[in-house]
């Protein structure tokens, strides 16, 4: 009996022996297990709190980027806008180079008809003449009074006296001076010369030559002209003149100032 009741106990004692070093592994791998489920946990939150952090960047972004792509769309607008306006002004460049090639063509030949026109005036303003009256000696008397042509021309710059006419016409108008000088030589000879303008006697000047050697009358005027007003001279009837080849007897004018 005893010995049963130690066999008894000493089964007892080795149950407890092996329930003992059963529960202290298995609480170990329970602390383990609940380090290892924590260590999880945190970890989850780490990439949750990652997750949304990152989430909370990419929604930045993302506002960022429409941000970007509004500023783009209003960037690219005002350029089309630009290249719009700058097309426009490309073709106002044209058009004013054209209208400046135009201009300037009208400005050259302004200019260059300024030139012609100013040349021509030029030419215009030099006005000078002096012809003598002839080589064949005397000349009349006339049974009226005739218009004397003073065929031997000297000077006609201008172009103003007309030689087959004796008229000079005042090509622009201006104040002219215009003289005459004429010889008479023979005894008892009358001489004169009258000055007109268009129909009308300005001047008479004569001399009787009483001596019948050479005698000479001359006299002149200051005359304010238009354009196209004629001057010429006359001899009175029943007078006469002397010419020859030493140009004794003359007509001369030339332009003073244009007006």
């Amino acid at each position: 009996m005893m010995s049963t009741t130690v066999v008894t106990l000493m089964l007892l004692f080795n149950l407890l022996q092996d329930s003992a070093g059963d529960t202290e592994p298995q609480e170990t791998e329970g602390l383990s297990s609940l380090f290892v489920q924590r260590d999880i946990s945190a970890e989850l939150k780490s990439l949750s709190d990652l997750v949304n952090q990152q989430g909370t960047t990419l929604l930045e972004l993302k506002s960022e980027l429409l941000k970007m792509q509004k500023e783009n769309t209003a960037q690219e607008t005002e350029l089309s806008a630009m290249k719009t306006r700058l097309a426009v002004s490309e073709r106002e460049v044209e058009y004013l180079k054209k209208e400046n090639t135009v201009l300037e063509n009208r400005l050259t030949a302004s200019e260059n008809a300024t030139k012609n026109h100013i040349k021509e005036n030029a030419e215009r303003l030099k006005v000078a003449f002096s012809a003598a009256l002839t080589d064949s000696g005397t000349v009349g008397p006339f049974s009226v009074q005739t218009q004397l042509v003073f065929k031997k021309v000297i000077t006609n710059v201008g172009k103003a006296y007309n030689s087959n006419t004796g008229v000079f016409t005042a090509p622009v108008k201006g104040i002219y001076y215009f003289r005459f000088t004429a010889l008479g030589y023979l005894h008892s000879n009358a001489m004169s010369v009258n000055l007109h303008k268009n129909q009308q006697t300005l001047m008479h000047i004569g001399s009787y030559n009483t001596h019948g050697y050479h005698e000479f009358i001359s006299s002149g005027l200051t005359l304010e002209l238009e354009v196209g007003d004629e001057i010429y001279t006359s001899l009175s009837a029943t007078y006469k003149l002397y010419d020859n080849s030493n140009n004794s007897t003359t007509f001369t004018g030339f332009l003073l100032c244009p007006l």
